[in-house]
């Protein structure tokens, strides 16, 4: 008789444990989702541009993927009569901070590499519909170090599109920080993509985690 409670109680015991488990973890994959952008003060972006009459800051949002993916994009003029916002998009990857974090993650908000020939071609279609898109045969580099671009022209209008992937620990980035990826699109009336790329080249990183600068390590 003694047996067969003690036997009883146990299997409530670990029944009870593995319905409180499965909830848990419903509970923490329902937390994985991205949540809808909310609007942004541009002074709090984490992120400085140079100023640009041409392509000022004109709205901030962000949002997060679980604990660990933060989104900001910064919405900047557009002086054209084409189709899709001008922006800068910025994801950070930061490491869990418990053991729970660690074992459920979302799923990766950026792929590594962050393009390949066929999802390149189609997110340039996308972006930049009817024009005729080049990617550069180079790198160009900033702040941050090298990153690539692609120039897409019509008649009346040029428009960029860069992406930067930073994943440097050694010389950059924190340990806190797993990865920051980078994207830009702008298009405007100026014929030299050099122009239009001014404010990736320029751009700051301000995140409360420190984000050392290549210009920086130069002078170390």
């Amino acid at each position: 008789m003694f047996g067969r409670s003690r036997l009883s109680r146990a299997f409530i015991l670990t029944a009870s444990l593995a319905v409180t488990g499965c909830a848990g973890w419903v509970e923490n994959n329902l937390t994985q989702a991205p949540n809808p952008w909310r609007r942004l003060a541009p002074a709090d972006l984490p992120v400085t541009l140079p100023n640009s009459p041409q392509f000022p800051i004109v709205a901030g949002r962000t949002r997060t993927t679980g604990a660990i993916y933060t989104s900001y994009m910064v919405v900047l003029g557009n002086p054209t009569t084409l189709p899709g916002e001008n922006r800068l998009t910025l994801d950070v990857h930061t490491l869990p901070d418990s053991l729970v974090g660690a074992l459920i993650q979302p799923p990766r908000v950026f792929p590594v590499p962050l393009y390949s020939t066929q999802t390149l071609t189609v997110t340039l279609a996308r972006e930049f519909p009817g024009m005729t898109v080049k990617v550069a045969d180079g790198a160009r580099r900033n702040r941050y170090g090298d990153y690539d671009y692609a120039v897409a022209q019509d008649a009346a209008n040029t428009c960029v599109f860069a992406w930067q992937l930073i994943s440097d620990h050694d010389r950059m980035l924190p340990r806190r920080i797993e990865a920051v990826r980078l994207e830009y699109r702008v298009c405007g009336s100026d014929r030299n993509p050099r122009v239009l790329l001014r404010s990736f080249d320029e751009m700051a990183l301000t995140l409360p985690e420190t984000v050392l600068e290549i210009d920086d390590l130069k002078r170390l």
